[in-house]
């Protein structure tokens, strides 16, 4: 277990001691972070400048050879310093998220016996990982979780092991389920120490690491690093190559053009079959410069006997199509691309998948539609139908870069053996497709403008005996409420998880003003403690951290599915100022949201989401108490969006919980009062208005009852709403450049 790890690990070293780590990704390569030489040489940690042919950095491989010191240089080609975002500049003072920070040590030879390169594949979200402190010794290791993609990092919450500090970085972030390189380490963050109340512990500290995507567009020169021996399809690959290369010489060829181009010996005269796959699976994107290599030492090799190598050769290596090369002109035109947003271009080019990982950068989008196959029903694979979109926004900044990746997307596809008059209909039919919406927008945009001006008085639609307002808006747009959008509103956003005996609790909460505010996460509480805690803990966030002007904050609590019926929107604290007790519900909006969603309520959820806005109520009362009979009528009527639960209290649980295996995002219920009457009420609280609007609405019937002392039964007294819409999420322990896997 873990021993190619170790067998590759570096200690980088500086005035007698551990400075930082590294990773073999050759016999006598090693690949760091470009501070770590920084520190190792006696510069300033974000130098620019390539250090000089007679400076020298001293290494070991502790699990090799411990005793043994070596000398190792800088490769110029391999040089990548930290850098300012944007721009090629230095990094600015204080600055966390920056390009580049790696670099390339050469040494004197090959690496001392025993020592191998690392394996390498990109990373795989939920994989546990560790990475190991500089010595290499086993005792500081690091567990984390990749989380959250931070551009242009990956941010990963440390869930065990020794404490985080200076001497990760530069090491190989290692996948033990996968048992290869998933990363770089290159930061990590801390809370800092006045974000968190006296007295209370410090939050878990995030890494920070430069995915293997991102390695690959920073140091294109880098040799394709090793990756884990391929299992299926390789003897399927030899028998159909033996149908392809059917003379000794082709095969000699093919083994010569495919070494050189992996930077790897040639066996000569000794090549043979099984040396000519073994160099294209032992190596990154090896199987897609194997099939160029065929195509050009058997030009002839077509039709039924070239699909069927194509196809072979996915089952061998399912993620990759393009070789070095294409990959390297790809992210070189990438890197130029200012307009397209990586995730919503999965989006559009995924538009069923059940789940995408975050990507920091149209490098890695393209990565994750690489992987991806083309449907039956269409001719054009993700990858290129993704090339093409980017190259269409691009178009509206000029025409140069646009044209440069219409013929890249051209060439690529002649040699995937895919149609190019295919490319070329997707294009002209994407371009038409953004002209009418533009068109269809500016339209609706004039629309808009007529009929403000041509609004009457007592035109205002009211939701229930809250009359909220509502603005006309032109479709696709988010309502307003008094002017401010609701994903614009401040909030406070807790991750609760209650103990088994639901009295004491552990949370995280952050903290996020609006706007162009950061996101910040302001304390992680790890010791048990009571609800009147929590309060206490969210007033004082609400005070200290919090702009609420002109809005009151919302508060949202994240809860595992068990836990939705907790009954977060009446707990108050006794002590929070010397105004007397402080309630949630009624002072600021409350809501409740799942922590997580499975892989199939999750595709429900996104149906769901794009039916919002015309999305119908459904009441769920005594005669959906049983789960099938709930589920089936939430199956029947997918377009519905909120929920209206109207039964016996100890039968909202159930319902709750089917409510988000289905994938609906908003339920209100009343936690004591169940009937018609109360029914009836309920839906007059949501119908006439947006979901949007709901948060709100619900907080005022809140406050109504508190007011009403005399009235023991208003409804709004033990009123609960579960919002799960997507408007707003909060980072999991990540800085204010996030986004999440899940919505």
């Amino acid at each position: 277990m873990d021993q190619p790890l170790y067998r590759s690990f570096v200690s980088v070293r500086g005035d007698g001691r551990a400075v930082g780590a590294g990773v073999l990704v050759s016999d006598d390569l090693v690949l760091t972070c470009a501070h770590v030489v920084n520190s190792a040489l006696g510069r300033d940690r974000y130098e620019q400048a390539l250090p000089g042919p007679g400076r020298t950095v001293r290494v070991r491989l502790p699990h090799v050879a411990p005793d043994r010191e070596l000398t190792a240089q800088v490769e110029p080609a391999l040089w990548s310093p930290p850098r300012a975002p944007g721009g090629s500049g230095p990094v600015p003072p204080g600055a966390l998220l920056y390009l580049g920070d790696l670099a390339v040590l050469r040494l004197p030879g090959p690496a001392p016996a025993g020592a191998e390169p690392a394996p390498f594949l990109p990373h795989a979200y939920g994989n546990e990982v560790v990475a190991l402190w500089a010595s290499g010794h086993p005792l500081p290791t690091v567990r984390a979780v990749p989380r959250v993609s931070a551009p242009p990092w990956v941010a990963l919450d440390v869930v065990g092991g020794t404490e985080v500090k200076e001497g990760f970085s530069g090491g190989p972030l290692w996948d033990r389920e996968r048992q290869a390189v998933v990363g770089i380490v290159v930061a990590d963050l801390q809370a800092a120490p006045g974000a968190r109340p006296a007295g209370r512990p410090p939050a878990a500290a995030t890494l920070y690491a430069i995915s293997v995507p991102a390695i690959e567009a920073e140091l294109t020169e880098l040799p394709p690093p090793v990756v884990p021996t391929a299992r299926r399809g390789v003897q399927q690959l030899l028998a159909v190559l033996e149908t392809v290369l059917t003379t000794p010489d082709l095969v000699r060829r093919c083994e010569e053009l495919l070494a050189s181009r992996l930077g790897r010996p040639s066996r000569g005269l000794g090549a043979d079959l099984d040396r000519l796959v073994g160099l294209a699976v032992g190596v990154r994107r090896g199987v897609p410069e194997l099939l160029q290599a065929v195509r050009e030492v058997a030009p002839d090799g077509s039709g039924p006997q070239w699909e069927r190598l194509r196809k072979v050769a996915r089952t061998v290596s399912p993620g990759e199509c393009l070789t070095h090369g294409q990959r390297r002109g790809l992210t070189g035109l990438l890197a130029q691309c200012v307009r397209t947003d990586p995730r919503a271009l999965l989006d559009t080019v995924l538009p069923h998948a059940i789940e995408l990982p975050a990507v920091p950068g149209l490098a890695d989008a393209l990565d994750v539609l690489e992987g991806y196959e083309a449907p039956g029903d269409q001719l054009v694979p993700p990858l290129l139908q993704g090339v093409v979109r980017i190259g269409v926004e691009e178009s509206e900044t000029g025409p140069d870069l646009a044209e440069d990746l219409a013929a890249w997307a051209q060439r690529a596809a002649a040699r995937l053996g895919v149609d190019v008059a295919a490319v070329r209909q997707y294009t002209a039919d994407v371009r038409g497709y953004r002209f009418e919406r533009a068109r269809a927008a500016a339209a609706e945009h004039r629309s808009a403008v007529r009929g403000h001006h041509e609004q009457r008085p007592g035109a205002w639609a009211g939701i229930g005996s809250a009359a909220v307002t509502m603005t006309p808006r032109p479709n696709g747009t988010a309502p307003a409420r008094n002017g401010t959008r609701l994903s614009r509103v401040p909030r406070v956003q807790v991750e609760l998880l209650p103990a088994a005996t639901g009295r004491h609790y552990t949370y995280q909460v952050w903290a996020w003003s609006g706007g162009d505010a950061p996101h910040v996460l302001v304390l992680a509480q790890d010791t048990e403690v009571t609800s009147e805690q929590v309060v206490d803990d969210i007033h004082r966030v609400l005070v200290n951290e919090i702009r609420e002007d002109p809005e009151p904050a919302l508060v949202e609590f994240f809860l595992p599915a068990a836990w939705l019926g907790l009954p977060v929107d009446r707990w108050e604290s006794f002590d929070s100022d010397e105004d007397g007790p402080f309630e949630l519900g009624f002072t600021r909006r409350v809501v409740i949201r799942t922590a997580r969603r499975s892989r199939e309520s999750y595709a429900g959820w996104k149906r769901r989401t794009a039916a919002l806005d015309g999305a119908r109520s459904l009441v769920l009362d005594h005669g959906s108490t049983d789960r099938k009979v709930a589920r089936a009528r939430l199956e029947m009527q997918p377009e519905v969006g909120t929920v209206i639960v109207c039964c016996e209290p100890r039968h909202h649980g159930t319902l709750l919980r089917q409510c988000v295996q289905a994938g609906v995002h908003t339920v209100l219920w009343h936690r004591e009062e169940h009937g018609e009457n109360v029914a009836a009420g309920l839906l007059e609280l949501v119908e006439g208005g947006h979901h949007t609007q709901l948060p709100e609405t619900v907080r005022l019937e809140r406050a109504k009852a508190v007011a009403e002392a005399a009235s023991t039964h208003h409804r709004g007294r033990q009123l609960s709403l579960m919002y799960d819409a997507p408007d707003h999420r909060p980072p999991q322990l990540a800085p204010d450049a996030w986004v999440l896997t899940q919505p």
